[in-house]
């Protein structure tokens, strides 16, 4: 006698824990396709944003490469300017030597 009272409350045990199972499954079963729907959201948009961060990057690293660029222009046009300057200056006093408003003592003929 004990065992058919075991045996119905084991039977009753399982068939609550199937029962309960179905009935979780039955009211959930929204809920879970809610949720892979969100998490195919999130999916999509975390890879538009990471399109777009990689199209920023792009465009930072093309504004680096023009600053970069510009820095070098610049320092060019310096060097530039100061041979400039100084082929200016060189022949401002040549043209001065030659038109007799600056003499140079270089010439052994005036100082005789």
């Amino acid at each position: 006698m004990i065992w058919i009272n075991f045996a119905i409350i084991v039977f009753s045990l399982i068939g609550l824990g199937v029962y309960g199972y179905l009935l979780f499954k039955s009211k959930m079963k929204p809920e879970f396709g809610r949720l892979n729907r969100l998490t195919e959201r999130f999916k999509i948009r975390a890879d538009v944003i990471g399109q777009q961060v990689n199209e920023i990057k792009g465009h930072v690293d093309a504004v680096n490469r023009s600053v970069t660029q510009i820095k070098e222009f610049g320092v060019n046009a310096k060097n530039e300017s100061i041979e400039l300057k100084q082929a200016a200056v060189e022949l401002t006093h040549e043209i001065k030597r030659t038109a007799g408003i600056e003499r140079s003592d270089v010439s052994t003929e005036s100082k005789i």
